[in-house]
């Protein structure tokens, strides 16, 4: 095979790596950009110091109370006297616990997703029979797609239990800076299914595409 032959199929193989991984980074970041600029760009500008005590709430569901919560619980707690200091620092406390909290809370929601997705691939990646191994994927995709909507769901209803529900007056804001980042996991996970499936399933005109 002559020289130019090679370094064209070389090319194309490099291509095709590179565009599923460039899929993945865009559509995996984009959740994580959202919660980000929520919980540390418009959070301090739109919702600063209407964090519930989330310290407290945690101390109640648990059935273990680590000694780190229970001060970080202490040290949030409105002060009886009436100075504006104390009840500034407290609530900037509060913000910064419910931050952390959220953040957590939608990283592990946001792992879970990945992980569950690029377990999906690897079963896929390799088969004899291209056309029992698509139809096997099309039916694990749907099931696989259904656990990572539960995970999220359940993650978001957490956040919104635990301590949503108890922000006094909420507003339209809280809800943007709380949720959609979920939904962005899940439609992240099916660009990902349908437009960065492995070779072995994946073609121009088929089900799951080809980058």
């Amino acid at each position: 095979m002559s020289t130019p032959n090679r370094i064209k199929r070389l090319r194309l193989r490099t291509s095709g790596g590179i565009k599923p991984l460039l899929c993945y980074l865009i559509c995996f970041a984009l959740p994580l950009l959202w919660q980000y600029a929520g919980l540390w760009m418009v959070y301090p500008y739109k919702l600063a110091h209407t964090a519930p005590a989330i310290a407290d709430t945690l101390l109640k569901l648990l059935p273990l109370q680590p000694a780190a919560l229970e001060a970080a619980a202490m040290e949030a707690a409105l002060p009886t006297a009436s100075d504006p200091s104390l009840w500034s620092a407290s609530l900037s406390l509060r913000d910064e616990h419910w931050q952390l909290y959220v953040a957590v809370c939608f990283v592990f929601a946001w792992a879970a997703t990945l992980l569950i997705q690029l377990g999906w691939r690897i079963r896929h990646s390799k088969g004899l029979n291209a056309a029992k191994l698509c139809r096997h994927a099309k039916t694990s995709y749907r099931i696989q797609l259904f656990i990572i909507m539960l995970v999220n769901a359940a993650v978001a209803l957490l956040v919104y239990l635990s301590g949503v529900q108890h922000i006094p007056g909420r507003t339209a804001w809280d809800y943007l800076v709380y949720f959609p980042a979920y939904l962005l996991n899940v439609l992240a996970a099916m660009l990902c299914f349908r437009l960065a499936a492995p070779p072995a399933i994946s073609g121009k005109h088929a089900f799951f595409k080809r980058l």
